[in-house]
């Protein structure tokens, strides 16, 4: 296992220029925090009327959302369906080859899922998509899937810089660039993929310190009603920060905004130790 993730880090960190995925590697949420944090840094540089920042996406309940049709073509390397045009090459990790005949064994058929109601009535039912969160072989699986899809859309989207861990997914760019993106990433993930987005976790942070939460949040309403294009992003009321957010766990932000969350944290977790 340790050889083979370490193939696909280098695979899924080298193929492309505005793009990084940090899953399955060592300390993936640490380095993929930090490279979101440089990419934050020079937001002095932009214009206050379209200011850097992050936006923040996440897929709800990805690993067993995800259409297993994509799957089988990134292994196989072969595309099957129209999302791209049929019979195209797909890029993958050669690496990955050794793993086919494994792969169609587990994925290869619709499995059975069994789970108890609250009534305790067991019922058994066809699963034909995703895999099981939990599974060693699943980060990495689920990365590959989604890599080509989100890549199509960054070729589309050069002035944006987007890293992720699997479904946790941050553009950095200028306010109208990143919400550009963040919209055909949406539709692009439900149309290949049968991926949906999180709601509560679609965020924007603001790091230039002199917008208040008040500017920021008419800055990005302004921005979402000059574009037709960005009407799905309205519907779901993003977030809005202007101190940090959450990169995969770790905490990026300013020092204030930081201390106070891990002080506020370290708090929750000492009254929870008696029970």
């Amino acid at each position: 296992m340790h050889w083979l993730s370490l193939a696909v880090a280098d695979y899924l960190l080298g193929q492309y220029d505005n793009f990084l995925q940090f899953a399955g590697q060592k300390d993936e949420a640490t380095r993929c925090a930090q490279i979101v944090q440089l990419l934050l840094a020079n937001h002095g540089d932009h214009d206050m009327s379209d200011p850097l920042v992050a936006v923040q996406l996440d897929a709800s309940n990805a690993f067993c959302s995800v259409a297993k049709q994509p799957q089988s073509n990134n292994l196989a390397s072969k595309a099957s369906r129209s999302y791209v045009q049929v019979g195209d090459e797909l890029p993958r990790p050669c690496t990955l080859d050794k793993y086919w005949d494994f792969y169609l064994s587990m994925q290869g058929n619709a499995s059975t899922m069994c789970y108890s109601d609250n009534q305790g009535v067991n019922h058994h039912l066809p699963c034909s998509k995703g895999g099981q969160q939990g599974d060693g072989l699943e980060t990495i699986r689920f990365a590959l899937t989604v890599h080509p899809s989100i890549e199509r859309v960054c070729e589309r989207h050069l002035d944006c810089k987007v890293v992720g861990i699997c479904d946790d997914i941050f553009i950095i760019a200028c306010l109208s660039k990143a919400l550009s993106c963040a919209a055909e990433m949406k539709k692009i993930l439900k149309a290949d993929l049968n991926i949906y987005l999180n709601m509560p976790k679609f965020n924007v942070l603001f790091p230039d310190t002199s917008f208040s939460l008040d500017t920021a949040r008419f800055a990005l309403e302004s921005a979402v009603r000059a574009d037709p294009a960005l009407a799905d992003l309205a519907a779901m009321g993003a977030g809005v920060s202007t101190h940090g957010m959450r990169v995969a766990g770790i905490l990026v932000g300013v020092d204030a905004w930081v201390n106070t969350f891990v002080a506020k944290k370290a708090r929750s977790v000492i009254q929870l130790l008696p029970n």
